[in-house]
């Protein structure tokens, strides 16, 4: 693990961190979008997200998910590096961070084992990936949320943008509706792309 955290910090000398955010956003909604125009009679009230993978251009969604979890991960490296300095607990730190890396992982793990109904194998391996990527964005969100209001740099629209997202997905296990599930997925590809600008205005 150090020897990739090293080759990140070495990334990251080359390329801002906001640019690996912006890239995951872009991967994502490209192929969620691609997927979506080419996919005749979706219904977002009654189709999971997931279910673009069975569409004439599914390939495009599995290919954004991928994409886009492999440069989160720089991303969500850096974003742990901007508290290292301050008042935070370390074990909670470290506890963050390892929930937003697994949760990019996880994300990208998806796209090779997609919605297939004709195999159960694959729909209860993509059932537990996407399990654990809600499940880590709720938790680090709300953390994170917790940490923008201690570190007086960050605005508080930073930590209102995480509790949000952390608040949707809540909401999404308490009901398992398909329009709260895209609504999450907008909510943490927005909170990424504006915790990526705000690194980028920022420079930090």
């Amino acid at each position: 693990m150090p020897i990739i955290f090293g080759i990140m910090k070495k990334l990251l000398n080359v390329i801002p961190a906001g640019i690996f955010g912006l890239l995951s956003v872009f991967f994502a909604f490209t192929g969620i979008l691609i997927s979506f125009v080419s996919f005749p009679g979706y219904n977002l009230l009654f189709y999971d997200v997931s279910y673009l993978a069975t569409g004439p251009l599914g390939i495009f969604f599995d290919l954004g998910l991928i994409f886009s979890g492999i440069v989160a991960i720089p991303f969500h490296y850096y974003m742990n590096i901007l508290i290292i300095h301050e008042n935070i607990e370390p074990r909670w730190r470290k506890f963050t961070l390892s929930l937003s890396l697994m949760s990019s992982i996880t994300l990208s793990l998806i796209g090779f084992f997609p919605v297939l109904t004709e195999s159960i194998i694959i729909l209860i391996i993509h059932g537990i990936l996407a399990l654990l990527t809600f499940i880590g964005i709720t938790i680090y969100c709300f953390l994170y949320g917790i940490f923008f209001i201690k570190i007086a740099k960050f605005p508080f629209l930073n930590a209102i943008l995480s509790f949000l997202v952390s608040a949707i997905f809540i909401f999404y296990f308490t009901n398992r509706w398909s329009l709260v599930e895209w609504i999450g997925v907008g909510s943490i590809m927005i909170w990424i792309a504006y915790n990526a600008i705000f690194s980028l205005v920022n420079k930090r």
